[in-house]
């Protein structure tokens, strides 16, 4: 998965972020060089769509939530 399938896909720096929960900043990064890291690209290309994306996200947000609840 390169720079610009991802653009292809989400359109814009800021989408990318979005979709994954990332930075804008480190969406730069990414342009600037042309890579994307490894383990990024294997996260995206699991998620097909941008909503696939993000229902991941929030399912790993809401179960790190609740383990941080279950600390308590």
């Amino acid at each position: 998965m390169t720079y610009d399938d991802l653009i292809k896909t989400y359109h814009s720096q800021a989408g990318i972020a979005r979709a994954f929960g990332l930075s804008r900043a480190s969406v730069n990064r990414w342009a600037k060089t042309g890579k994307v890291p490894a383990l990024r690209a294997l996260q995206f290309k699991h998620e097909h769509t941008p909503a696939e994306a993000r229902m991941s996200r929030k399912a790993m947000q809401a179960e790190a939530a609740k383990r941080w609840a279950e600390r308590g």
